[in-house]
């Protein structure tokens, strides 16, 4: 299982070491800008040949970028992979915007630079046709992704997010971007007991962790490698 993470913009690069790729969050990008420290990072990274995936923002903003926006942050850190526009809960609106950023990505020259990372709504038949036309597909951690899951198709899909260590035991994913490690350190909250996924405010870019705090999201990160199998 690969690992990435929304990592706060003061720990950059504390934590990227210990992942796998990086994941960035299109509004952040978009409003932090082209000199900040943020985009500075990840267009970095990209020169290094790390995988970049741009986010759509859903979870965070409730809606997702529109297709421009997401291209003009996708451009502005170089990224590999642009998770397309979701409408929650609407398998149909959701396809419909993986098509629109394919075809977008079509007439701008952009399809041999950017990967489609489409996100899945709930239903089977979206999710086999989610596999035909987008190079990722996404699982988030609100729908019940163990329902479609067996241990042999896990290894197929990325995951937005995990409830409990166990999950990740059960079904363990081709890849993961997550903040809970961030966040249970944050709030004080012991992963490794938990029987379901704690309930957090959304990541704070500006938060400081101490070295003791950076301590143990390490330790979660080594204890998700551990449960995944790797």
């Amino acid at each position: 299982m690969k690992i990435a993470m929304e990592i706060p913009f003061n720990h950059l690069t504390d934590l990227s070491p210990y992942c796998d790729f990086d994941f960035a969050l299109a509004h952040v990008v978009l409003k932090q800008g082209q000199g900040s420290k943020y985009v500075k990072f990840y267009k970095k990274q990209a020169s290094k040949g790390r995988i970049i995936w741009v986010d759509n923002s859903a979870h965070e903003l409730k809606n997702s970028l529109p297709i421009p926006s997401l291209i003009k942050a996708a451009k502005l850190i170089d990224a590999t992979h642009i998770v397309a526009p979701e409408e929650r809960g609407d398998h149909i609106e959701t396809l419909k915007g993986v098509f629109q950023l394919k075809d977008a990505l079509d007439a701008g020259g952009l399809n041999d630079i950017f990967k489609i990372v489409g996100v899945w709504q709930g239903y089977q038949k979206s999710l086999e046709i989610l596999q035909i036309y987008c190079n990722e597909v996404a699982l988030p951690f609100d729908r019940l992704r163990d329902k479609f899951l067996t241990k042999e198709t896990c290894s197929n899909f990325h995951y937005f997010g995990f409830r409990t260590f166990d999950e990740l035991k059960r079904f363990p994913p081709k890849s993961i971007d997550t903040s809970l490690p961030i966040r249970a350190v944050q709030y004080n909250i012991d992963l490794l007991s938990r029987e379901r996924r704690p309930r957090t405010p959304l990541l704070d870019f500006e938060s400081k962790l101490s070295d003791r705090d950076l301590e143990k999201v390490v330790f979660y990160i080594k204890k998700m490698r551990e449960a995944s199998g790797n």
